[in-house]
């Protein structure tokens, strides 16, 4: 995995190394994980679609504070807009919703405490 820092505190991450697609890491809103895919939701409201699992990116993001909290999801912290602890979800600021998995509750709420 190979990223780039820009001039003001930016780190790009390249997504694919074939066709040099690369996004700022500060814009991914959530990961969505499916079987060996792994789409990327964005502030722009766009969506990127990696031919990788998302245990690949696992390590890397949760260095820039990103929080696994279901096998599916991943998200970004800054992002999140509601907590709806009755259904286990997260609302983020783009509209989509993640599920928190029983296992990862807690993860949630160290980050919340």
């Amino acid at each position: 995995m190979k990223t780039y820092k820009q001039g003001s505190n930016n780190e790009l991450l390249i997504i694919n190394q074939r066709t040099s697609r690369k996004i700022l890491i500060n814009n991914v809103v959530l990961l969505k994980g499916d079987i060996n895919y792994t789409t990327f939701y964005l502030q722009s409201g766009t969506e990127k679609v990696v031919a990788h699992t998302l245990k690949f990116f696992e390590e890397f993001l949760e260095t820039y504070g990103f929080l696994r909290i279901h096998r599916s999801f991943m998200v970004n912290p800054t992002y999140i807009s509601e907590y709806n602890a009755e259904k286990e979800i997260l609302i983020m600021s783009n509209g989509q919703s993640a599920n928190i998995s029983r296992r990862r509750k807690h993860t949630l709420k160290d980050f919340v405490n």
